[in-house]
């Protein structure tokens, strides 16, 4: 009985991320608003009544697709982030990896970006969720650097990781504003503003510049 209940959920699994690969082909083929629920079955080669098993409406789905996946991108770069170095150079370790990311997939994610941001409800708290994991991931970061010597150690950890995160949001929107989301022009336009961010956090006299 355990087994077929594993086997079970293990196939309902398979179908939700059969049905979430098949929205995300579709979307970046003909666009989010022109995504039917039919369109979407007839893709994911599965029944109307299957996908709504899943997911209640095209938004759900969206949302969905996206928690899960820039959930795992946050992780891996943070695991890729180099051990050695400045904390500048590690914040825009992860920025490059997380902008590399947004730059390969942006024509799906340009409408996935502005329901995420207005999201209500459970959808507001799950990503409120998401963010706040990070957040203390970062905080962690912070805290590591005043080990070393490099951050004042008055200063909040929390409220660095969150004025990172700004910079983070802004250059992301300006990024998905343009036909094209140059991940290198983004990055250009990002240091100089946390470089002025990291002026009031680190120790004066050190390696930073």
């Amino acid at each position: 009985m355990a087994h077929g209940q594993t086997l079970r959920e293990r196939r309902k699994q398979e179908t939700r991320e059969q049905i979430k690969q098949a929205a995300r082909a579709l979307m970046i083929e003909v666009g989010y608003d022109k995504v039917t629920m039919r369109a979407l079955a007839e893709a994911a080669g599965v029944g109307l009544g299957t996908i709504g098993l899943h997911f209640k409406d095209k938004k759900t789905l969206l949302l969905s697709a996206f928690h899960d996946e820039i959930g795992q991108e946050s992780l891996r770069a943070l695991e890729a982030m180099p051990q050695e170095g400045t904390i500048k150079e590690k914040f825009m370790a992860v920025l490059g990896r997380l902008y590399a990311y947004y730059g390969k997939n942006a024509l799906f994610l340009r409408p996935v970006i502005r329901e995420a941001l207005f999201a209500t409800g459970e959808w507001r708290e799950r990503f409120d969720a998401q963010l706040g994991e990070m957040i203390h991931l970062i905080s962690g970061l912070v805290d590591r650097h005043k080990a070393l010597g490099e951050v004042r150690p008055e200063v909040p950890g929390h409220h660095v990781a969150m004025a990172g995160w700004s910079l983070y949001l802004n250059g992301l929107i300006d990024g998905l504003n343009c036909d094209v989301f140059d991940v290198q022009a983004q990055l250009a336009k990002v240091e100089p503003l946390l470089d002025v961010l990291l002026d009031g956090v680190l120790f004066k006299g050190d390696t930073h510049e």
